[in-house]
């Protein structure tokens, strides 16, 4: 782990407004006349554009255009964020989860709490699976009755379980899942609705993964041959009722819908006292969570970490380790993944500067791209480690200055491999053109934003990064047809002169 003394923080407002063009804002370069008309169209009128391709081989710029404005990156950001975490973490960091008893064992009884401590692992908060082991591992300890209560400890990484700046009607979307450093399930319930066997008759509803978080109550009914499907969902607080009513047509295999667990720790240590009772485990006590920051214990388990000597705490039951850092980042660049990408992010924080938040993430991941990648501090705002911030803000340039860094980054071939590729994980975006196999990136898309960022290797031999971000198209869709467009033609590109010049 590699600390800075400089600690820089970044505040500055959301994306700046459109000012009047500016000389140094005109499209330049000699890729102009090709990627400049497909800004220019009247469908943009209302958007804003800016985009930046540097050749990384001869190192001059071929394209620029609203290079130094911010604009929202949307999940471009998850580049600041991985890129930092491969620099402070190391490519083979690991996070743990650890399940320990809090006080003695005598005769098969545990006189303290259970306590499941989580640090952050995104493996571990997207699945069930991982419980199984743990619930074995307390088996295999000959224990059969707690008498304290089942704990969900979470304080790693604190209590905040939404960024700054993400807009509060995200709040219940599975995308916006609270990031806390101990989850299951990616922090949501599926509810299954699947009609039954004759009109009239009720419906069958499932809920994945069974848990007590909830009680499931349903008067949906199964409709009649030409009835449509109207399910409606009510829910309260944890440990309250989902209640569903209305009607699902026999013509429909199944409706689903998502509830998003607003108590994340408390969810998994529920789900682990159920496989505990399961396998005649008795916890007397109750379920709850720990989210208070708890510095002591956080120190004890980052040593524990580094050393990997012993156990990081007394009573130690069963430890999970997760993929590498770098087998993480993969994922998260190749499936966007907003719950693993803030987990990353305020794990860094915590590593770096002593506190697992939103803030000191923020923090170190500024300081990285100020001391290590030379971006100006007027040129990114970091908030959030996902993009979903309304806050965010990242020039064209900023992006591709830490695209070239990269390329000579000690963990950069780490970053460079997470990227997808067009036809191989950069799914139904320029299959079958010039750019298949040639190019990699990082896409970005919020309802106000569309980016893309990454690298190509342009026919003429010249490796390339590129940043194209738009706010405010009328249509998401067009503006990823044009980002395309962009990319193909970069694929393409040979200078003047070159054979087969275009």
């Amino acid at each position: 782990m590699r600390l800075r003394p400089l600690v820089l923080c970044v505040a500055f407002a959301a994306a700046a407004p459109l000012a009047p063009l500016r000389a140094q804002d005109r499209p330049s370069g000699i890729l102009t006349r090709t990627i400049a008309p497909l800004f220019r169209a009247r469908t943009w009128r209302y958007a804003t554009w800016g985009a930046l391709v540097v050749s990384l081989t001869r190192g001059d710029t071929l394209f620029s255009y609203h290079a130094d404005r911010r604009f929202l990156p949307a999940s471009n950001a998850k580049l600041f964020t991985t890129a930092a975490a491969l620099h402070y973490l190391g490519p083979e960091f690991r996070f743990v989860t650890v399940l320990f008893a809090d006080g003695p064992v005598h005769d098969s009884t545990v006189y303290g709490n259970l306590v499941l401590y989580g640090t952050g692992d995104p493996t571990f908060a997207l699945d069930t699976a991982s419980l199984a082991p743990f619930a074995d591992s307390v088996v295999r300890a000959g224990i059969r009755v707690v008498r304290g209560d089942m704990v969900g400890d979470a304080s790693f990484l604190g209590g905040e379980l939404a960024g700054p700046g993400w807009s509060p009607d995200n709040a219940d979307q599975p995308y916006a899942a609270p990031p806390s450093a101990l989850g299951a399930a990616a922090n949501r319930i599926r509810i299954t609705v699947e009609p039954g066997p004759h009109a009239g008759a009720p419906a069958v509803v499932t809920m994945d993964p069974p848990t007590d978080y909830f009680t499931l109550r349903s008067v949906v009914t199964t409709g009649r041959p030409r009835s449509r499907t109207r399910i409606g969902v009510e829910h309260g607080p944890p440990h309250g009722i989902v209640a569903l009513s209305g009607t699902i047509s026999p013509r429909r295999s199944q409706w689903t819908t998502d509830i998003v667990v607003q108590q994340p720790a408390v969810f998994a240590a529920g789900l682990l006292r159920e496989l505990l009772t399961a396998r005649g485990v008795t916890v007397l006590g109750t379920t709850r969570s720990v989210s208070d920051e708890a510095p002591g214990r956080a120190r004890a388990l980052l040593a524990w970490v580094r050393e990997r000597t012993g156990a990081p705490f007394d009573g130690t039951i069963a430890i999970r380790n997760s993929p590498s850092l770098g087998d993480l980042i993969a994922t998260i660049n190749h499936r966007s993944d907003n719950l693993s990408a803030e987990l990353v992010f305020r794990a860094i924080g915590r590593a770096v500067d002593g506190a697992g938040t939103f803030a000191s993430g923020a923090a170190a991941v500024a300081r990285f791209l100020a001391v290590e990648v030379g971006v100006p501090s007027a040129s990114v705002q970091v908030t959030d480690g996902s993009g979903l911030s309304m806050l965010d803000a990242a020039t064209p340039r900023a992006l591709v200055q830490l695209l070239a860094y990269e390329r000579h980054a000690p963990e950069g071939d780490v970053f460079f491999q997470s990227l997808p590729e067009v036809g191989d994980g950069l799914q139904r975006r320029m299959t079958g053109t010039a750019a298949e196999g040639k190019l990699r990136a990082k896409t970005g898309t919020l309802n106000d934003a569309s980016a893309l960022a990454g690298y190509v290797s342009a026919a003429g031999g010249e490796e390339l990064a590129f940043s194209i971000i738009v706010n405010d198209p009328p249509r998401i869709r067009r503006a990823r047809a044009v980002q395309d467009r962009i990319g193909v033609a970069l694929a393409k590109f040979r200078r003047e002169g070159d054979e087969g010049t275009r």
